[in-house]
């Protein structure tokens, strides 16, 4: 989810994760440029996770966990209860639709169980967390059971005062592959990171505005990348026999970073048909791989 305009208003969920990463940030002592120098995502990105404008791909919160030395537990389950929100996946719409109609649920909705009763393997701390989460939030059961699944709560283990980190804390949620990635976005399913996938073209355009197109040939995918556009511009992707991608430049938070198309399939065969586009006032400008 991402707001550009700082007068709307985030749900509380997404405010609660921002929070803690700004904590954790602190813990770290990095400036944003270091911040982004260690990970993947761009200083850009960092400022709009960190301001709560943009729910983070979930590995970039357990990297920051990392960095500051700190369990990523807490800092997961608050990701889940914030991407369910921003992603539909909380039944009901989150803090607002749970309040759309003057406060009270909708009739004819069973009242959900209570929070605590979800909870009999989970450290009381830990407990009295996640449950303000979820009921100062107006989420679902079934939202906070899905964030505590993610922390493992419900294992055998979950009793123990100090739960483990998950060893796949710092990897991609999932991956993907060929045709598996089209549609997708490249900096969360990893295709972007690591390995650092090739940049097949560029092309400069007025002003500091520069069009990419990018290749994973772990990810099997082709990708187009526009760094510092001007609000309106238009980056796309096209691959033969495959619809255009595109992405938009809506505000200027946008134009101040890298913005990336959702990836397309691409074979070897297909990359010096690839094309990239930049439109921009009604102008499109496209380009291929360089020779």
């Amino acid at each position: 989810m991402t707001s550009g305009d700082p007068s709307v208003a985030r749900p509380l969920e997404c405010e609660r994760l921002a929070e803690t990463l700004r904590g954790l940030r602190a813990r770290t002592g990095l400036s944003l440029a270091a911040l982004a120098a260690k990970t993947p995502y761009s200083k850009s990105s960092w400022d709009r996770y960190l301001n709560g404008r943009t729910v983070p791909p979930r590995q970039a919160v357990a990297k920051l966990c990392e960095l500051a030395g700190e369990d990523p537990g807490r800092a997961l389950a608050l990701w889940e209860l914030a991407d369910a929100v921003a992603s539909g996946r909380a039944a009901g719409g989150g803090a607002s639709a749970g309040r759309a109609a003057g406060g009270r649920p909708p009739t004819g909705v069973p009242a959900p169980a209570p929070a605590e009763s979800l909870l009999p393997s989970v450290p009381r701390p830990a407990r009295r967390g996640l449950i303000a989460a979820v009921m100062g939030g107006g989420l679902t059961v079934a939202a906070l059971v899905l964030a505590l699944a993610a922390t493992g709560a419900f294992s055998e283990s979950g009793s123990s005062a100090s739960p483990s980190p998950s060893p796949s804390a710092s990897v991609p949620v999932q991956g993907c592959h060929g045709t598996g990635c089209t549609g997708k976005d490249p900096e969360t399913y990893g295709c972007g990171a690591d390995p650092v996938p090739v940049t097949l073209g560029r092309q400069s355009f007025p002003g500091p505005t520069v069009v990419k197109i990018r290749h994973s040939t772990v990810c099997g995918a082709v990708w187009a990348r526009i760094d510092l556009g001007k609000v309106g511009d238009r980056a796309e992707i096209l691959v033969p026999h495959h619809a255009p991608w595109r992405i938009e430049v809506k505000d200027r938070y946008d134009a101040k970073d890298s913005l990336s198309t959702p990836m397309v399939a691409a074979t070897p065969s297909d990359l010096d048909q690839v094309r990239a586009c930049l439109v921009r006032d009604g102008k499109r400008r496209c380009f291929g791989p360089e020779q």
